[in-house]
């Protein structure tokens, strides 16, 4: 008898089983990735770029009707923002769908984040915090304030006019016109962000680096405080641990510049990240750049303005710049910085 029942209750259970992978929702089309806006314009790269990290995390943002994704460097998690109730649930379903199984459940690779803007799992932002309040002190981990070199801090070395419009050249010694800001020793340095007991300076480089572009190609009212103001108005991350590519592209996009497709790198060096770009470069593209300046960390955004014959490549830099006149020459520090991800920008 006591055989029978656990026979019975076997195949109670397959049957189970399988009623519930038949039942599976599926993905409806207007859930399929969709990683182009109207705006966009596709750049044709090798699927070796496809990169993730720790072959877990899609470097690529997502959005659908239930919530969106995206990487953020800072934390080197997964930022999901619900935007219904039934949001975990159907990031997890997705997560499954497009074969990342590590994602679901995961705190080490995913944060929620709910509409409010808040950590929706209380206990994991207690424990994180002191993690990224760590790392924003010692590492300048996300922020732009990390070097393998002692950056010179002297008076003498700073740039005059560094928070204001300078006509530097490229490398081919033709006038540029573009805006510069320094996201610190500026008049914006003290600017607060809207999240975290931090300013501009600390954790600023990604408003201050739209700032550039939108001056640049638009006109100086874009300055670093409207920005962060439109940043805080439309609830996009930006906080001590830094701010999210995504939100930077989504916001030159609202204000009619045309962007490319995201190109993705394996912590590049120069010489491997500027035969990539240069090519839109040269078509007129501008770079909307994340690289790092460390090992394992130092995520820092600038503007890729000019890459020269010999691999060389300029950049609108809003922290390391701003004791030379713009643009600066970021292989200085070779091999950093690590290129990570890139989009190109033009009017």
């Amino acid at each position: 008898m006591r055989k029978t029942i656990i026979i019975a209750s076997v195949i109670l259970i397959s049957i189970l089983v399988i009623l519930l992978l038949l039942n599976r929702p599926k993905l409806s089309p207007v859930n399929q990735p969709s990683f182009l806006t109207p705006t966009s314009v596709v750049v044709e790269r090798n699927a070796t770029n496809n990169q993730t990290i720790n072959n877990a995390l899609p470097l690529t943002p997502y959005e659908n009707q239930d919530f969106s994704v995206d990487y953020s460097p800072s934390l080197n998690q997964l930022v999901v923002k619900e935007k219904t109730p039934q949001a975990k649930e159907k990031f997890n379903q997705w997560a499954i769908e497009n074969s990342l199984p590590d994602l679901p459940g995961n705190p080490n690779l995913v944060v929620f984040e709910n509409q409010s803007g808040e950590n929706s799992n209380s206990s994991l932002a207690t424990a994180v915090k002191p993690i990224i309040d760590f790392m924003n002190i010692f590492l300048s981990y996300g922020q732009g304030v990390g070097t393998t070199q002692p950056a010179d801090n002297s008076e003498n070395s700073k740039s005059s006019g560094s928070n204001s419009k300078n006509q530097s050249s490229d490398s081919n010694g033709q006038t540029l016109g573009l805006t510069y800001y320094a996201q610190c020793d500026s008049e914006y340095a003290d600017l607060p962000l809207p999240e975290g007991n931090c300013n501009l300076c600390g954790a600023g480089c990604g408003p201050t680096t739209v700032a550039m572009i939108a001056s640049s190609y638009l006109g100086n009212n874009f300055n670093p405080k409207t920005i962060v103001n439109m940043y805080k108005s439309r609830g996009y991350l930006l906080s001590c641990a830094g701010s999210s590519y995504y939100d930077a592209k989504s916001l030159l996009e609202s204000l009619g510049l045309k962007t490319t497709d995201y190109i993705t790198f394996n912590y590049s060096t120069a010489d491997q990240a500027a035969g990539d770009l240069r090519k839109f470069i040269n078509a007129g593209w501008t770079f909307f750049t994340l690289a790092s300046f460390k090992d394992n960390g130092g995520g820092h955004y600038f503007w890729i303005t000019d890459i020269d014959q010999q691999g060389n490549i300029w950049a609108y830099d809003p922290y390391y710049g701003r004791f030379e006149a713009p643009p600066l020459n970021e292989n200085s520090r070779y091999p950093f910085p690590k290129y990570r991800i890139a989009f190109g920008v033009k009017k």
